[in-house]
């Protein structure tokens, strides 16, 4: 596959044209300099990818056109990651998101804790959430684009994610706690796994309780404190690692 990565709506088969979108012309080609001849990778988020070779012309839009050479279809991951977490202040989500996608995650969900701040204004701006899972994507070479889950408490969450079956932790700094990939060891026959991540004041002993009855298990992530995105990313990591280890066994 060519090393630029460029999103499209659809992907035909062997032979069609398809249209490069101007704003993916202008990152994608204008700054690699790439032009008629030239190959790049077509993806569409949802498993397709294909090998395209750049034509001759451009539309008054600015769209650029590609002929596509050969086409793959990248099965979904066998076991897959959710993390539901406090939504970070300021910009930092786009940090979680974009690190997180790089890193493996397959779902996010917010969640309303009792210390979060919720900011409805950020909930709103999905379009640029999917901006940057589509770029992160790109960067790291991933076929299936993340999924935006809708949220809202952990309750409401928890009983919507029930359905799943996923092995449940929760990121929580106690005594009693495990380290993370230990746990993923222990629950390797699950299909998905689901991280609980606090905001920065972490859950309340109440909202550990309540996850803990529905079977989570408090984990650990490390001897430290982390701010939620880097918690994701920690966890995603660790997830990373215990994916290709069931794999590979």
């Amino acid at each position: 596959m060519a090393d630029v990565w460029i999103s499209v709506q659809a992907i035909g088969g062997v032979g069609s044209e398809v249209e490069i979108s101007a704003q993916e012309a202008k990152h994608a080609l204008g700054a690699r300099r790439l032009g008629t001849g030239d190959s790049v990778t077509f993806f569409d988020g949802f498993g397709t990818t294909a090998s395209a070779e750049i034509i001759d012309g451009r539309s008054r839009g600015g769209e650029r056109f590609a002929r596509v050479e050969s086409v793959r279809l990248t099965p979904r991951v066998q076991r897959t990651l959710t993390i539901a977490c406090a939504l970070p202040k300021g910009d930092r989500l786009a940090t979680l998101l974009d690190m997180a996608t790089q890193a493996g995650v397959d779902r996010f969900i917010p969640i309303d804790c009792e210390r979060s701040v919720v900011d409805e204004e950020k909930l709103a701006r999905n379009d640029r959430w999917q901006r940057i899972l589509i770029e992160a994507c790109k960067q790291s070479r991933r076929a299936w684009l993340p999924e935006l889950v809708a949220g809202g408490s952990i309750a409401e969450v928890m009983q919507r994610e029930a359905i799943r079956q996923a092995a449940s932790f929760i990121a929580h700094l106690a005594p009693t706690s495990r380290p993370l990939d230990v746990a993923l060891r222990e629950s390797a026959s699950h299909a998905s796994a689901i991280v609980w991540i606090g905001p920065e004041g972490g859950f309340t002993d109440a909202e550990v309780s309540l996850l803990q009855a529905s079977g989570g298990n408090v984990v650990t992530l490390g001897a430290h404190v982390l701010r939620i995105e880097t918690a994701a990313v920690a966890a995603a990591a660790v997830f990373a690692q215990s994916r290709l280890a069931v794999n590979e066994g």
